[in-house]
């Protein structure tokens, strides 16, 4: 089995995939397209100068070749007639709208958050104590935190950070579901109601991301954003 695998797009209609494989050594290695090889090099020394071929289904010349990328590490280059092919993990699609609402229902969850921390702040200004007062700081500080890293992740970080955010907000509505109830019971103070309430809708949201998560998912595949001439 190959220790190293490497996917390629082909510069052809519809982005034919091709995958490389060899051992890190490059000691041996080959270029397979839907499941046909297509190319071979018996060492690395045969890579480096380049193997030549052609596609079975096009009759299209095909090349792949080693090379020493700028940074002077190992770069393996497929060519399709003298085209560069596209490697999959360079790939990046364009924000989908998906993405976009996505990144607006935790930007919503945070909006609830920062309305319950204004409401601890309420509290901490007519009782004795400073537990109110540390409730509306940290609360104001997470949502901060979360707003600047979440939406930026939803609708920039691809499909890791689609994930990441998932994570994160599945966490969070656990968090928010129990500070709502915590605010249920008859000794919550004051604006307990109104601080469960938006401890509640702020849940609803990260609940909501957490889920539609996967729609954006879905929607953010590079390889398909290429085909769809939607990546970059």
């Amino acid at each position: 089995m190959a220790e190293l695998e490497i996917g390629f797009l082909l510069p052809l209609p519809g982005w034919p995939r091709a995958v490389f494989e060899s051992d890190y050594a490059f000691a041996g290695s080959r270029l397979v397209v839907d499941g046909v090889e297509v190319l071979r090099a018996a060492s690395r020394a045969v890579l480096e100068a380049g193997v030549h071929g052609r596609l079975p289904t096009c009759a299209a010349a095909i090349e792949m070749r080693l090379r020493q990328s700028e940074g002077g590490t190992a770069a393996v280059d497929v060519l399709v007639d003298g085209a560069p092919a596209r490697r999959e993990e360079e790939l990046r699609a364009r924000p989908s709208r998906s993405a976009w609402i996505h990144a607006c229902l935790a930007l919503a969850a945070s909006a609830a958050g920062f309305v319950a921390s204004w409401l601890y702040l309420q509290r901490a200004a007519h009782e004795e104590g400073d537990w109110a007062l540390k409730m509306a700081n940290h609360m104001a500080g997470w949502h901060l935190l979360l707003t600047f890293t979440l939406f930026p992740a939803s609708v920039w970080g691809q499909r890791i950070g689609i994930r990441l955010v998932q994570i994160v907000t599945l966490l969070f509505f656990f968090i928010h579901v129990a500070l709502a109830l915590a605010n249920l019971g008859p000794d919550g103070g004051g604006h307990s109601g109104a601080i469960a309430v938006f401890n509640a809708v702020s849940g609803v949201f990260f609940l909501a991301a957490a889920i539609y998560g996967n729609r954006a998912y879905h929607d953010i595949d590079p390889v398909a954003a290429l085909r769809a001439a939607r990546a970059r």
